[in-house]
């Protein structure tokens, strides 16, 4: 399922699914770092809107369809419970958040979805000490600014059987200016659309054509979603090189839900000259 990580706060797995034979779950926060830090862990409903940002409630508002994405979004809050609430690690230690949901005897079939969110709290020497605040006496303004690491991974509450059907629709190719590069970088845009009732996440590739079928690995974009308060969403897949003029391209989405043998979704692209 892989991990979200960062700096020094990684949480696994990068995704949370429950399912109606699976109640409970287990989450994993690590301290990478080298020293001890205390987190807090909540619940915080999101959505996600049609450009592939994962909003709160009060952002996704007044964004660009956002409201259309928040009536749609149906939340699992209320029915999970979890712990604990806080924890505090030595550096190089880890804790584990179990998870279990508590499904309504009434409950409409659907996809439900909250996120569990891990953040870092201040340590107790963030603010000045008493010689420190006796030092600026004199008036002067001084301030102590210390970085915060939050994390957020969707737990997926799943009232029916998983229903994860894709498409891959308008597909183009385009070169743009990039930091440090004087060709530009090539990358292939394409819709991914959710067909099924379940949310989709997974990786696109794009893969050269050589002998008929797909090849070489030339893009990747790892741990794309749409989930289910949106159909479709544009994504944006940086290319390594520039392919030749005429070059054949294979755009393909592997769900992580995918099971050996299944046809994946894909979708082939000319490179223009």
């Amino acid at each position: 399922m892989g991990r979200a990580q960062i700096a020094d706060l990684n949480v696994s797995p990068k995704r949370l699914v429950l399912e109606q034979t699976r109640p409970a779950g287990a989450v994993y926060v690590f301290n990478r770092g080298a020293g001890p830090a205390s987190y807090s862990v909540s619940l915080d409903d999101r959505v996600m809107t049609p450009d592939g940002r994962i909003r709160t409630l009060e952002e996704a508002a007044t964004a660009p369809e956002g409201a259309a994405a928040v009536a749609r979004a149906k939340s699992a809050r209320s029915m999970i419970l979890f712990t604990p609430h806080r924890v505090t690690l030595a550096g190089g230690t880890s804790q584990v958040v179990r998870l279990r949901v508590l499904r309504p005897v009434d409950l409409a079939p659907g996809e439900y979805r909250t996120h569990l969110t891990v953040r870092e709290l201040p340590p107790e020497t963030a603010g000045l000490t008493a010689d420190e605040a006796a030092a600026n006496q004199n008036g002067s303004l001084s301030i102590n600014i210390t970085t915060l690491l939050a994390i957020s991974i969707p737990v997926i509450v799943r009232q029916a059987p998983p229903d994860v059907r894709a498409a891959i629709e308008s597909v183009g190719y385009a070169v743009g200016a990039a930091p440090g590069s004087p060709v530009g970088v090539a990358k292939v845009t394409l819709q991914l659309v959710r067909q099924g009732q379940s949310s989709l996440f997974g990786d696109v590739e794009v893969r050269r054509i050589t002998g008929g079928k797909p090849g070489e690995l030339v893009g990747l974009m790892h741990g794309i979603g749409v989930y289910t308060e949106i159909d479709r969403r544009t994504v944006e897949v940086p290319l390594a090189r520039r392919p030749a003029p005429g070059a054949r391209l294979a755009v393909v989405f592997r769900p992580e839900d995918a099971k050996p043998g299944e046809t994946l979704p894909i979708a082939y692209l000319t490179v223009p000259s």
